[in-house]
């Protein structure tokens, strides 16, 4: 064969091959596909300190051993069965005082690990919440005038998986008018009062801005004016889809997208009182809130989260409960334009309505002013590799 009979086959190949990988994204979704590796290979898996990932873990084991034995762990066929991961649940809840070689004994003992791939790209986009602090009072008042709703009673939450096979995993929330379930009210009349009587207001804040970033977060401190604190959690929301505000004030050309940040978003709503409702309504999104009386916020699991070892997925894909392998890069505090990299070890332990898709994570990074600095500036491209039974 001529050489140029051969680079036009190696053309056709390229192309082909392409084309396969567009119409197969594009007529089937998105291809999730796993590929089993070794410890070996995890890029500076030596390095980290497990420790804290196994006490994580202990903690989705509280979720994991309430499970249905003989139930499928997911819907991964990797993932095997509930019984295998309680057995080695019952093997981690033994390691009372795990060291790091302890805990990296434990997971290459009991865990191969697996290559995420969508449609054969193994990256994807990771960022970072927190727990946020707002101040609110248990009382309305002149300064105190933002409520933070609990958990409507008209809210109505239908699992769609139970009529049937082709709604599997497809939850829709509505309330009941004249018999029919239609759409909860959005945010903007949600802030406009149409709740009346069927939430409660579980505190009054001083801030809108506050409570919106509280709502993105899923859960936050809220310091009383007698210097008492509380702790809300996530407990649902309207149903609505979200969309980031972020998106919004890029598309009007306010923040230059490679600027936006949480801290450049609040900013520029602080700079602009008048426009903030009109921003803030753009997301249809409203959460609700629920009082935990837990130290920490709690993940889907409705186990405590752990900062830097809690990651939140989309459950579509990723479930609950698996250790994941993380390779990406993350801000330092100061100046934000240094990236360091980023290898650690985290449980897949909750979820987010901006968090879509087969390689996404949202990393937990704790409270206070180094993790806001952290979560709001989290952006970055990187991979993960998931941790399934042997």
């Amino acid at each position: 064969m001529c050489k140029y009979a051969k680079m036009s086959l190696f053309v056709l190949l390229i192309v082909g091959a392409t084309f396969f990988a567009y119409y197969n994204h594009v007529a089937f979704g998105p291809h999730f596909s796993l590929s089993k590796t070794n410890f070996k290979r995890l890029p500076y898996w030596e390095y980290d300190d497990q420790s804290q990932a196994l006490l994580a873990f202990q903690k989705s084991c509280v979720d994991i051993l309430k499970r249905e034995p003989s139930a499928a762990f997911s819907t991964l066929p990797q993932s095997k069965s509930n019984q295998a991961w309680q057995t080695i649940c019952l093997a981690a809840n033994k390691l009372s005082h795990s060291d790091k070689m302890t805990a990296q004994q434990f997971f290459e003992s009991w865990f191969e690990p697996y290559t995420v791939q969508d449609n054969f790209n193994p990256h994807g986009l990771f960022t970072g919440y927190y727990l946020p602090l707002l101040h609110a009072s248990l009382k309305k008042s002149k300064q105190y005038t933002v409520p933070v709703y609990g958990l409507p009673a008209d809210l109505v939450k239908v699992n769609l998986s139970l009529f049937g096979s082709d709604f599997s995993n497809k939850i829709i929330i509505g309330q009941l008018k004249n018999n029919t379930l239609v759409p909860y009210p959005d945010r903007t009349a949600i802030n406009s009062g149409t709740l009346g009587k069927n939430a409660n207001v579980l505190v009054w804040a001083d801030n809108a801005v506050d409570v919106f970033f509280a709502q993105i977060q899923g859960s936050v401190t809220v310091q009383l004016p007698d210097h008492q604190s509380l702790l809300l959690g996530y407990a649902s929301t309207n149903g609505r889809a979200y969309t980031a505000i972020g998106k919004v004030l890029i598309q009007n050309k306010v923040i230059a997208k490679e600027n936006i940040s949480m801290q450049t978003i609040r900013a520029w709503l602080q700079g602009h009182p008048e426009q903030v409702n009109d921003i803030l309504n753009q997301n249809a999104s409203y959460v609700f809130f629920t009082v935990l009386h837990t130290q920490d916020p709690l993940g889907m699991e409705q186990v405590p989260l752990t900062a830097q070892r809690s990651l939140a997925v989309d459950t579509h894909y990723i479930p609950l409960g698996v250790p994941v392998w993380l390779k990406t890069k993350i801000p330092e505090q100061r100046p934000v334009e240094r990236l360091l990299p980023y290898h650690r070890l985290l449980i897949a332990q909750d979820t987010g309505g901006a968090i879509k898709g087969i390689i996404r994570g949202d990393i937990y990074w704790g409270a206070g002013e180094d993790a806001a600095f952290a979560a709001g500036h989290m952006k970055q491209i990187g991979r993960y590799w998931l941790l399934l039974p042997k």
